[in-house]
């Protein structure tokens, strides 16, 4: 299949503009390249700590490359590349190498038409509400590490971040939380990008689990998404993730690559 670079364009924007936010936080740094943008934050985890790129320029490469070096030597923090289809080329790869980047995996890149939602998924006790104000989203980030098993220190640094991330940012990405009779479970977030609606931080803590309530999660995100007026929802999936989302109308439509920076 052809690539669609209008599409592909669009979903790099999703992630950069979930990603992004935090490095809008205080304590974060951001710097923009020709084709790359890096984002790095205080917290120690590489999804908050990124190079995307999206375009094959070699001399962005070798500046984005040298900023996250700077960061990763001053803070310690190792820098995850995902490379969009638009990146991708064998002179690329040859670069990264060259600056001993070591290959990650891959994640999909998931789109679902919004025209025609499968039913909300009805569970008894489950409410859920978007998370408002520096305290609710302090307290929504808390609940996101406690869903996704991160430690004390992420959780810590990423509430901080949360938090301080400017208010304007949100008026585009609410926040959710998911209350079972009333105890929050679960999390999600969507982020309103160029007429897409991004599926992001979708989790429930271990002992909700199994009852469908991620997938209610997301289908909130995706029928809010429709409300705002997009016409597709997008997410990057990990692979034991893919098959969840497959059921409620995702398909993949292209791959991230993914390099992990050390130094």
């Amino acid at each position: 299949m052809a690539l669609d670079f209008d599409l592909a364009a669009r979903m790099d924007a999703s992630l950069a503009g979930y990603w992004g936010s935090y490095a809008l936080a205080q304590g974060s740094h951001r710097e923009e390249f020709p084709g790359a943008s890096l984002f790095y934050t205080p917290i120690p985890l590489s999804l908050f700590n990124t190079v995307i790129l999206t375009g094959q320029d070699v001399a962005s490469i070798d500046a984005a490359f040298s900023s996250a070096a700077k960061c990763i030597a001053g803070q310690g923090r190792p820098v995850l590349w995902r490379l969009s289809p638009t990146a991708v080329s064998d002179e690329v790869t040859t670069r990264l190498e060259q600056y001993g980047l070591q290959q990650q995996g891959r994640d999909p890149a998931m789109l679902a038409d919004l025209s025609e939602l499968p039913s909300p998924v009805q569970i008894d006790g489950l409410k859920i509400q978007s998370s408002e104000g520096r305290s609710g989203r302090y307290d929504w980030a808390g609940l996101t590490c406690d869903a996704f098993e991160l430690g004390p220190s992420v959780r810590k640094a990423m509430s901080e971040c949360e938090a301080t991330i400017p208010e304007s940012e949100f008026a585009s990405q609410p926040r959710y939380v998911g209350y079972l009779d009333g105890k929050p479970v679960a999390v999600s977030s969507l982020v309103m990008t160029a007429g897409l609606a991004g599926v992001y931080a979708v989790a429930t803590l271990p002992d909700a689990r199994n009852r469908g309530i991620g997938t209610a999660m997301t289908l909130h995100v995706m029928r809010e998404g429709k409300m705002r007026g997009a016409k597709s929802a997008v997410l990057q999936a990990t692979e034991m993730g893919k098959s969840v989302y497959e059921r409620i109308g995702f398909s993949t439509v292209y791959e991230y690559e993914l390099y992990l920076q050390t130094r």
